[in-house]
């Protein structure tokens, strides 16, 4: 599975829309969703900024 599509599943597993977790995330929504449609590759500091948003770790 790629990055997009991990992220995806576990946003929406944790009930959270992309506006809200880019808003936790300290993030634009439109980050999130190009993630979500792997137009971007994310950094790994970008990454683990978003998950900080959610529970979960980049492990």
């Amino acid at each position: 599975m790629d990055v997009g599509a991990r992220l995806r599943v576990v946003r929406e597993r944790a009930g959270l829309s992309q506006r809200e977790l880019a808003k936790r995330a300290g993030v634009t929504n439109g980050t999130i969703s190009l993630i979500e449609q792997n137009r971007v590759s994310p950094s790994i500091s970008s990454l683990k900024k978003v998950l900080e948003g959610m529970p979960m770790t980049l492990a």
